[in-house]
């Protein structure tokens, strides 16, 4: 009879261990963040290296919302100087919002890289800022739905991908902290857009 008891207490015990993951449901996978309709992935790759999501806003002008901007770093961080600084590939990707000319776009980039790196600072990179100009004028325009990756790749440069097309790289490592200092320097172009790039609510 005991024996009868075991055979039938150990079947029941296989077959609730095998009923247990029919029974149980399913967690939700993780979503990718989404933020005015964009989907925002949560990794990048950038010359060979694996980035995750930093964090990620969207740009306001006045009134207007411009782009979606997410960070990709090789960690998680909330200190920008650690960001700008870093001697690592780090990614800045815009997923426009609405249409804006070439010409508005990179005096833009411009207007918040001299209110960070100054009037000097500017003339240090004339060269560069040629190159990044050359790039927007055969860009033509920014339209809502378009993707520029702006990637920083430590002895390379600053190399920028718009609709699928990657530009030729803008030489110079300090360069590319001057580029990041338009959303991560003491006077970024949107301060809340700083607070969420890095982790910020």
């Amino acid at each position: 009879m005991n024996i009868l008891k075991t055979s039938l207490l150990a079947a029941l015990i296989a077959l609730t261990a095998l009923a247990t993951p029919l029974l149980t449901p399913a967690l939700p996978s993780a979503r990718a963040l989404e933020i005015a309709g964009q989907t925002v992935p949560d990794t990048a790759e950038v010359a060979g290296k694996q980035l995750v999501l930093n964090g990620a806003g969207k740009r306001v002008k006045i009134v207007f919302d411009v782009y979606v901007a997410a960070l990709y770093t090789t960690a998680k961080t909330a200190d920008a100087a650690a960001v700008i600084n870093a001697p690592a590939p780090r990614r800045v990707e815009l997923r426009m919002l609405r249409n804006v000319g070439a010409s508005t776009m990179l005096e833009s980039f411009t207007e918040a890289m001299e209110a960070n790196i100054g009037k000097d600072g500017m003339a240090k990179y004339a060269a560069q800022i040629a190159a990044l100009t050359k790039i927007f004028d055969e860009a033509k325009s920014a339209s809502k739905g378009d993707v520029i990756e702006i990637d920083f790749i430590p002895a390379q440069g600053t190399q920028l991908t718009i609709r699928g097309k990657t530009c030729p790289a803008i030489a110079g490592d300090d360069f590319a902290s001057a580029m990041l200092s338009i959303w991560l320097g003491k006077s970024p172009a949107q301060d809340s857009l700083k607070t969420k790039l890095l982790g910020g609510s």
